[in-house]
């Protein structure tokens, strides 16, 4: 199985399921990510990428939801094949 991998790392075109978020994050915006949908199991995918590629607009839930590269480094994914 591979690990995962954060989902700063997902490029355009691709799927993953998120499989959690890192014990690193903070309580505030873990509390903040999951009350997004950013809870084990949800499929995302990139949607749209800002000029300076930050801030990043994901789909989850088929909901656009832009995120700063510093919070989506506190998501964890696998990338679906």
């Amino acid at each position: 199985m591979e690990l995962s991998q954060n989902l700063g790392i997902l490029k355009k075109d691709q799927v993953a399921v998120i499989t959690g978020l890192s014990p690193n994050c903070s309580r505030e915006v873990r509390q903040r990510l999951l009350d997004l949908g950013f809870v084990r199991g949800s499929e995302i995918s990139v949607q749209n990428i800002s000029p300076l590629k930050n801030p990043i607009a994901y789909n989850i839930h088929d909901t656009l939801i832009s995120l700063r590269n510093e919070d989506a480094a506190n998501v964890l994914i696998e990338v679906k094949e």
